[in-house]
């Protein structure tokens, strides 16, 4: 059987209050594509499917226009919900997707309740345990509701796990056997576009408390990588570059080739859709020059001064329409050294020098006679 795992759309997000709703609309198509041509069986959405809980219109058409075509396409979808998902906005698609093989859990519920979607293809059947975010306030609750038997830990990242091991307790040899989770796994390497609580310590889950499965599909980390475990586990990461901290990731999709008591089989497939973000550092003068090279990238750029010019954002943008974040690089005055005194120089000539060489210009008249004023203040209190 083969599966297709993405996460992580964050349909409706902007960067820096530029829609990229288009970009969001031309990667999906790229993954329809792609789960057309490798005839994938079912798509492996694992959480943060929309930016907001309050998604736009334009936003909720894009993804039910996306799980239409898939449908359409004969290819099954597991939709995870995640901590940017509204639970309740999910769960009024799942009656009217299940007839359509649009399996959605918006939040996390017992075997028995639809924790464990089965689904058979190509005379194979898989075993799908699927856990969206726990919130942290319903963390006891979700447990108990799990197995009233079991005991509840402490560590919200014990219970997380526990309640993954709950969901795989049916897993057999002669299934295929996968776990589909939103959840921050110990050791994996955040972009800093995630949510920074829901990336602390306390979150963090370890690999090795996860159940055993042929593969574990993770969503919540932007940053594609592979989590060291004894299953194969994998965060697929987001499918465009989102912020600035993503620039220099190369994004992908992740299909998995699965066998009933064999190994997974893992390839990843790079996506192109989409504008590149790219960090730049300048100065004044070569900005001519990036402004003919810029392309379509979204930039991020550093303008090295030597000192705070004003308005340069806005005549930064005026020269780069697609310069989103603009910031100044003033010289480390802690790194210069003070002016050595000499009996030739006066204290004014000394403070005339020490303008010149931290902030790159020369000392106003109003600023030496400020100087002036305060130096002979302090001599006086002196004598």
């Amino acid at each position: 059987m083969r599966f297709l795992h993405t996460a992580d759309w964050h349909i409706g997000k902007t960067l820096f209050g530029r829609s990229r709703l288009d970009e969001q609309e031309q990667v999906i198509a790229e993954i329809l594509d792609i789960a057309r041509r490798e005839q994938v069986q079912c798509v492996l959405l694992a959480g943060d499917v929309f930016e907001s809980l309050a998604p736009t219109g334009d936003a909720e058409r894009v993804v039910c226009d996306a799980l239409a075509e898939f449908a359409g396409a004969g290819i099954a979808t597991v939709v995870v919900g995640g901590n940017h998902d509204h639970p309740r906005r999910l769960a009024a698609l799942r009656k009217l997707g299940n007839p359509l093989r649009i399996y959605v859990r918006p939040d996390p519920v017992p075997q028995a309740g639809g924790g464990v979607i089965v689904f058979s293809a190509h005379g194979e059947t898989a075993q799908i345990a699927v856990l969206p975010w726990v919130p942290e306030y319903k963390v006891v609750d979700i447990t108990q509701m799990m197995n009233p038997e079991d005991t509840w830990y402490e560590a919200y990242s014990e219970n997380v796990a526990a309640m993954c091991r709950h969901l795989a307790v049916g897993f057999s040899e002669s299934t295929i056997n996968i776990l589909a989770a939103h959840l921050f796994a110990y050791g994996a390497e955040t972009s800093g576009s995630e949510r920074a609580v829901h990336v602390s310590q306390p979150y963090a889950i370890k690999p090795a408390q996860l159940p055993q499965a042929q593969y574990v599909a993770l969503g919540h980390i932007h940053k594609p990588q592979e989590i060291g475990s004894s299953s194969r586990c994998f965060y697929s990461g987001s499918p465009l570059q989102l912020d600035f901290g993503e620039r220099d990731q190369q994004k992908r999709v992740v299909i998995v080739d699965v066998k009933a008591g064999f190994p997974a089989n893992i390839e990843s497939i790079p996506l192109s859709s989409g504008r590149k973000l790219r960090e730049v550092v300048t100065t004044i003068n070569q900005l001519p020059s990036l402004a003919a090279e810029a392309g379509g990238d979204f930039l991020r750029v550093i303008v090295k001064t030597g000192s705070r010019i004003s308005g340069l954002p806005q005549q930064v943008c005026e020269m780069l329409p697609n310069a989103l974040d603009v910031r100044q690089e003033l010289p480390d005055v802690s790194a210069l050294s003070a002016p050595v005194a000499s009996a030739s120089q006066s204290p004014r000539e000394l403070f005339e020098r020490f303008v010149r060489e931290t902030k790159g210009t020369a000392a106003s008249p109003e600023m030496l006679a400020k100087f002036e004023e305060l130096y002979n203040e302090a001599k006086y209190a002196a004598d």
